[in-house]
């Protein structure tokens, strides 16, 4: 018996060490790469239209969602207190057994219907989306003084002669970066049957060095910061909010692809514990990627007025900026947010009062990231997000069950709520 209790304990502790340890903090590209990059032509993979995809979850996958969903329900062992070393294992098991049970129904039971399928398909082709992705991703990296241009099979250049000028027009780069796509993605914004969908933008993006073909960097690249509305909402009016949304969705995808790529930087986690205010101190911690609101962390921060002045913490670099936003709260996580209310760029200050009134006794979600110079090169942070979670003594004392939960559920990070009085 002891024997298997230290077994445990040595693999929750080997599997908080593997946590703490997985961080990377640069760009996809590195530096020695980005060096070699004087030249860059965008293409788009031959014979690769705009599709629409509706991402929701296969039996199998559902089922196990839900299983991880429902075993949330063994948190609430911890008030047996003594007798929580039995209680969390029960209810997350008989959590688990029911949250995949609805799991299996909510995909038995979703069903992208013919005419909505219909309906956004027509509205994705008359877009342009591969023509708006190309010319926004040229535009924002020339910006920003990266030397890139789109190749002649990008669709808002001349055909003429395509096929044959293609390899020499390749010469003249040294390097391509290719697009596979995009992908429109409907995504579930809540686990339930028909559930609100996030527009989402999605391509596979290929980095080319033309000398020898060689592919440096393959990746598919998401953008999840899309507005959320029903699928009648999407398909109403002859999809007006969806054909609105599609381009608003291009930019994003293409600021994304330019920070992933080039740009990044990734915040380090920090932690908070015991969490202040939280009902079980020892149980409850939380987490910080970014910079941290000054308000109280984790709750919901109410403002004195729609034009009260939000502050975050100052972020160590060199020629510092701030980019803030504010979005509609959704129904969900606190990352599902709909369409951005409010949005400032390039400021200078740890700290913003907001210049436009919103709507009182409302809910909105909000977020800031910075932007720095470092040896040289312009860097972007992810935008701040924070989580609530479990402490290293609840991950132990539960014998691992909550670091098994928490993997399962992945954690809850999200961003930093206001709600104006």
């Amino acid at each position: 018996m002891t024997q298997n209790i230290l077994i445990r304990l040595i693999a929750v502790l080997v599997l908080l060490f593997y946590q703490a340890c997985s961080h990377t903090t640069g760009p996809i590209l590195s530096e020695s790469v980005q060096k070699d990059m004087q030249h860059i032509g965008v293409v788009l993979k031959e014979g690769e239209e705009e599709s629409l995809q509706d991402s929701r979850r296969g039996w199998l996958s559902s089922m196990g969602a839900g299983a991880a969903r429902g075993s949330v329900l063994g948190g609430a062992g911890v008030l047996c207190y003594y007798g929580a070393i039995i209680c969390v294992p029960v209810l997350a098991a008989a959590g688990a057994v029911g949250g995949s049970v609805y799991g299996l129904y909510q995909a038995s039971s979703e069903v992208l219907p013919a005419d909505v399928e219909s309906t956004l398909g027509q509205a994705i082709a008359d877009a342009g989306l591969a023509k708006l992705l190309v010319r926004d991703l040229v535009t924002d990296t020339q910006a920003q003084g990266y030397a890139m241009e789109a190749a002649k099979n990008a669709p808002f250049t001349s055909e003429k002669n395509q096929e044959k000028e293609s390899l020499a027009l390749q010469e003249s780069f040294d390097t391509l970066l290719e697009i596979e796509g995009p992908v429109v993605n409907l995504l579930p914004a809540t686990f339930e049957v028909d559930p609100p969908r996030r527009v989402g933008l999605s391509a596979r993006v290929r980095i080319i060095r033309t000398a020898d073909q060689d592919v440096l960097e393959d990746q598919i690249v998401l953008d999840e910061l899309g507005d959320i509305h029903a699928l009648k909402e999407w398909t109403s009016h002859q999809a007006q909010h969806f054909r609105e949304e599609l381009p608003r969705a291009s930019r994003r995808l293409s600021e994304k692809i330019l920070i992933d790529f080039f740009m990044r930087y990734d915040f380090a986690e920090r932690t908070f514990a015991p969490g202040k205010g939280a009902f079980f101190d020892a149980y409850v911690e939380y987490r910080v990627k970014g910079l941290r609101d000054l308000r109280l962390l984790g709750a919901r921060k109410h403002l004195e007025s729609s034009r009260s002045t939000l502050r975050w913490e100052t972020f160590p670099g060199e020629k510092v900026t701030y980019d803030l936003r504010i979005w509609e709260s959704k129904v969900g996580s606190r990352t599902q947010v709909g369409a951005v209310v409010y949005s400032r760029e390039g400021l200078t200050e740890n700290n913003h009062t907001i210049e436009t009134s919103l709507s009182p006794s409302t809910t909105y979600t909000w977020s800031v990231r910075a932007r720095f110079v470092q040896d040289g090169k312009v860097r972007v942070t992810e935008w701040s997000k924070d989580s609530r979670g479990f402490t290293v003594w609840a991950k132990i004392s539960s014998f691992g069950v909550m670091a098994l939960m928490e993997l399962a559920m992945g954690e809850d990070w999200g961003f930093y709520q206001i709600h104006i009085p």
